[in-house]
């Protein structure tokens, strides 16, 4: 397990923070974060997308909007240094919202499955811990090499 410098890493969130906010509210308080309050609107975005698909265009230039936001952000928030290359290279933004519809995807399940020990439940909430994995790997991999 590795101690996070929040400010080796330009103080982004860790999996945890996201994952707590995928989980508020559109009305609850800001976190204080950009990051975390755009991961809570991509949240609401999908799990809005999925009660009403006929307003799935607008809803997807919205979440585009703010993956832009969110790459935008990390551009000028991050440090110039070989270290964070990769985090530029790749869209975090692009990776918050696969968090934050796999989020909304796997709470769905598991509040609408007859059963919670369905199949289907534990590959949604396995695909969420994956993609946590893999931001925790992108912002560890700017720590561990700057």
């Amino acid at each position: 397990m590795f101690v996070r410098d929040r400010a080796a890493a330009g103080s982004l969130p860790d999996q945890r923070e996201l994952v707590a906010a995928f989980g508020c509210r559109a009305d609850d308080p800001s976190s204080g974060h950009p990051l975390t309050d755009w991961a809570r609107a991509l949240a609401t975005l999908h799990r809005q997308r999925h009660g009403n698909p006929l307003a799935a265009a607008g809803i997807d230039c919205r979440r585009a909007e703010l993956v832009a936001a969110i790459d935008a952000w990390v551009r000028t928030q991050l440090p110039r240094r070989s270290g964070t290359d990769h985090l530029r290279a790749g869209s975090l933004g692009a990776t918050v919202d696969r968090m934050a519809a796999a989020h909304a995807h796997a709470s769905h399940l598991l509040h609408t499955a007859e059963d919670v020990s369905d199949v289907r439940v534990h590959a949604a909430w396995y695909r969420l811990a994956a993609l946590a994995d893999e931001w925790t790997d992108l912002i560890l991999g700017a720590v561990r090499k700057t």
